[in-house]
């Protein structure tokens, strides 16, 4: 089989598996327990990548990066305080950017 043929039909394959949620159920309401947890996956996600790096062999190695750590803190207390994932990304992002540039 040719790679741009595989290529092609696993492209197509996820489309439509993808597509196929938001058509057969995007015009009626989700239970309540169902909006509940999707409220969660973006925090769920961050978090996941975060503790990525608190493995046991990274975790020296990011504990002595100043710019992740302080993005992580500054994140933490942002998020509680705002409630907000996308203010919590915001200034994790832009206080890893501005140490790493200074630094």
């Amino acid at each position: 089989m040719n790679a741009w043929l595989a290529f092609g039909l696993a492209g197509i394959g996820t489309y439509l598996s993808r597509s196929l949620f938001i058509l057969v159920v995007g015009d009626r309401p989700l239970p309540a327990g169902v909006e509940r947890g999707l409220r969660n996956i973006g925090p769920a996600v961050l978090a996941a990548l975060t503790a990525s790096l608190l493995t046991s062999d990274r975790l020296g190695e990011f504990l002595g990066s100043v710019p992740e750590v302080a993005a992580v803190i500054a994140g933490i207390a942002v998020g509680i305080w705002r409630r907000s994932v996308g203010w919590s990304f915001v200034t994790s992002f832009t206080t890893w950017a501005t140490l790493t540039l200074l630094l």
